[in-house]
């Protein structure tokens, strides 16, 4: 994530947090964190990391009823983003984009298929085209579980996918399908073909894919976002 991605994040999840205790009546941030379902420190970490818990803060918004539009900021530079509940449309100037109710992680998963479609988030068009530069048929949102890539990618994260990629990039974060598991994951490909999955989590030892093994590890895409663009 860029300086100025990171710093216009900071600002905003400071924003969303003033704006729950208004909306809420909470008057500190271990309350905020409770509302939230999360431990009060890790309000710190997102804070410092710019990090936006985007999912659990839908699913407080909408326990409250509280207007997600007012709720997210509507600077172009940021992906603001709504459920699909009739408050926006792509006439609107939004990208409506899916959400699978599969989880990428350590553990078991599936590859995504249409029928898991759960509900849509809308996204900015503005920002999907300036900061993504990614058509709309090409983008997915998937959860993370586990904590395997901590500290960049939490679980119950909220990710965005690329489903374009199919070739490796050096140090980016993909998902991928191996052995019957959707798994979140750096990736690195070697001269020799093998293929170096790692975790950020420094807990988890990276795992070599050799030959066969490397060429049946299937991509299903490369995550672009997660509270921050990546």
């Amino acid at each position: 994530m860029s300086s100025q991605n990171q710093q216009s994040d900071e600002i905003l999840i400071e924003n969303i947090i003033d704006k729950l205790k208004a909306a809420l009546e909470l008057k500190s941030d271990t309350e905020v964190a409770k509302a939230l379902e999360s431990d009060p420190r890790l309000l710190g970490t997102w804070k410092k990391r710019g990090t936006i818990p985007y999912e659990k803060i839908i699913k407080l918004c909408i326990r409250n009823n509280i207007n997600l539009q007012w709720m997210f900021s509507d600077d172009g530079s940021l992906p603001t983003i709504c459920r699909d509940i009739g408050l926006v449309s792509e006439a609107d100037g939004y990208t409506k984009v899916p959400r699978f109710e599969v989880k990428a992680s350590a553990g078991g998963g599936a590859i995504i298929h249409s029928e898991q479609i759960v509900d849509h988030l809308y996204f900015k068009t503005e920002w999907v085209k300036n900061v993504l530069g990614i058509p709309r048929d090409f983008l997915a949102l998937i959860s993370v579980q586990g904590d395997s890539m901590e500290p960049t990618l939490s679980n119950g994260d909220l990710i965005l996918v690329d489903t374009r990629a199919s070739r490796v990039e050096d140090g980016a974060i993909y998902v991928v399908q191996y052995d019957d598991a959707l798994l979140v994951k750096r990736l690195q490909k070697k001269y020799d073909g093998s293929v170096v999955i790692r975790s950020d989590n420094t807990l988890y030892e990276p795992e070599i894919l050799h030959g066969e093994e490397a060429i049946n590890l299937k991509i299903v895409g490369r995550v672009v976002w997660a509270g921050g663009v990546i």
